[in-house]
């Protein structure tokens, strides 16, 4: 008994190796490590998206807003970029939005005028805001972004915003690239 666990020890560590002895590459083929495939994945050409950057606000202030428009854009949506109040207004009541991307100061005069019938997600955007106000704000929102730094941070956040509102509609939610 005692010589078939010393074989299977052996065998294993030999069949397994310790990850520091993996070479250059090849710990992408350890089941595991690599690429990450989300096991939720959003429609996300059907999701409507709306971003509000008025001329003083952070988002246009920063000039994030184009690099978000660009960030989903590059993931598969299609969203409109507004700049003045008015055209954000027959915007949005143009047609049915998923998601309203806003600056955080933007967010309450938002949600004020969103329509009661269809009133989409809103993703307040905050950059150099203050802890109070990150956390008055996280009571508000289902989700708040603070001063994103990568590009994959604003496309995960509608992503998750664009699932729970397929979840919420009892709607199948899509597969990427498929």
């Amino acid at each position: 008994m005692l010589m078939r666990a010393f074989v299977a020890a052996a065998l294993l560590a030999l069949v397994v190796p310790p990850a520091d002895v993996l070479a250059c590459g090849d710990k992408f083929l350890v089941a595991g490590r690599g690429a990450r495939f989300r096991d939720r994945a959003v429609n996300r050409e059907a999701a409507a998206v709306l971003l509000y950057a008025p001329p003083g606000s952070g988002l246009n202030r920063t000039g994030q807003a184009q690099t978000v428009e660009a960030s989903l854009r590059t993931a598969g949506y299609r969203p409109t970029l507004v700049t003045s109040e008015t055209v954000f207004d027959s915007a949005l009541h143009g047609r049915a939005w998923d998601v309203v991307v806003v600056d955080l100061a933007d967010g309450p005069a938002i949600v004020r005028r969103l329509p009661a019938a269809t009133a989409p997600d809103v993703l307040p955007v905050a950059y150099n805001a203050s802890r109070a106000a990150l956390n008055e704000a996280r009571h508000q929102y289902r989700r708040v972004l603070d001063s994103p730094t990568k590009r994959r941070a604003i496309v995960q956040a509608v992503d998750d915003l664009v699932a729970e509102r397929a979840r919420a509609r009892g709607k199948p939610i899509g597969r990427i690239g498929g």
